[in-house]
C-alpha cells in the first residue's frame, strides 16, 4: 500500500514537470519553419502612382481641349500661353550642356557629340564662333535690323560657326532657304538666302563647327555670291561683330 502511494506521489511530480517545461518547448519552436528572405532594394513598379500621372495627363489633355473651345477673357489668356509655350523651340544644346555637368554623359536621346568635341580639341581650336564664309558685309547690322548680308565669290560655301543642333531648315520669310543651328549657351546661328542646302543637313542633327551647310546664292549679275547671316540670343538679334565674327 505504502508503495502504491509513493507511485501515485512519483507520477504526480513528472505530469508537474512536463507541464511546467512545455511552454518553453513551444516557445523555442515558434517561428515560420523557412529562413526569413531579405526585402529586395531594388526598383518597384509602383501601379497607383502611374495612374496618378496617366489620369493627370488625360486631364490637362481634356482641359486645354475646353480652354480652346471658350472664348472668354481668362480662356484667351491661357490659349496665348499654351501657343507660347508650343512654339517655343526646346533647347536641345543647353538641355545636353546640362545633363553632361549633372550626369557626366550625353543624353541617349540625343545624338552622341564625344567623337566631334574631341576633333575639336585635336584642332586647338577654343569655343568661340568661327567666320561662316570669307566675304565682305554690304548690308550693316544697323540697315537691315535683324542680321546682316555678305558678298562672297561664285558659289562658295557656307559653314557652321560653332557646333550646336539644327532646330529649322526651310524658306523664311524675305530669307529664302535657311538653317538655324542652336548653341550649347542657348544663342542661335542663322543662315539665309542659301541657293542650296547640303544633304548631310538634317532637322535636329548635330554639326560641328565648320562643317558646310550649303552653298551662297548668286547675285544678280551671277559673278559673286551671296548670304545673309545672324545671331540670337533669346528673343533678340545681335550684330555678329558682338559675339567676335568679323568679316572684310
Amino acid at each position: 500500500m505504502r508503495n502504491s502511494a509513493d507511485e501515485i506521489r512519483r507520477r504526480y511530480a513528472d505530469k508537474v514537470a512536463r507541464d511546467e517545461q512545455e511552454p518553453f518547448k513551444t516557445s523555442l519552436y515558434t517561428g515560420p519553419s523557412t529562413p526569413v528572405q531579405k526585402k529586395k532594394n531594388g526598383p518597384r513598379f509602383n501601379g497607383s502612382f502611374f495612374l496618378f500621372q496617366l489620369m493627370a495627363s488625360v486631364c490637362l489633355f481634356l482641359g486645354a481641349g475646353i480652354l480652346f473651345k471658350n472664348d472668354g477673357l481668362q480662356a484667351v489668356k491661357g490659349q496665348e500661353i499654351i501657343k507660347k509655350m508650343y512654339h517655343s523651340e526646346f533647347q536641345f544644346a543647353a538641355a545636353q550642356k546640362w545633363y553632361e555637368n549633372q550626369f557626366g554623359k550625353p543624353l541617349a536621346l540625343l545624338p552622341d557629340k564625344q567623337a566631334a568635341q574631341k576633333e575639336l580639341a585635336g584642332t586647338g581650336k577654343t569655343g568661340d564662333y568661327a567666320v561662316p564664309a570669307s566675304g565682305k558685309v554690304y548690308q550693316s547690322f544697323e540697315a537691315n535690323g535683324k542680321g546682316i548680308m555678305v558678298e562672297t565669290g561664285k558659289s562658295t560655301s557656307v559653314d557652321t560657326v560653332k557646333e550646336g543642333y539644327v532646330t529649322f531648315i526651310g524658306k523664311k520669310d524675305k530669307l529664302g532657304k535657311t538653317v538655324i543651328i542652336q548653341h550649347s549657351n542657348g544663342e542661335e546661328s542663322w543662315y539665309g538666302h542659301l541657293d542650296s542646302i547640303d544633304a548631310n543637313v538634317k532637322l535636329y542633327s548635330y554639326m560641328e563647327r565648320e562643317k558646310p551647310l550649303g552653298k551662297v546664292s548668286p547675285s544678280e549679275d551671277g559673278k559673286t555670291g551671296k548670304f545673309y547671316f545672324a545671331i540670337k540670343k533669346g528673343n533678340t538679334f545681335v550684330d555678329p561683330s558682338k559675339v567676335g565674327i568679323h568679316f572684310e
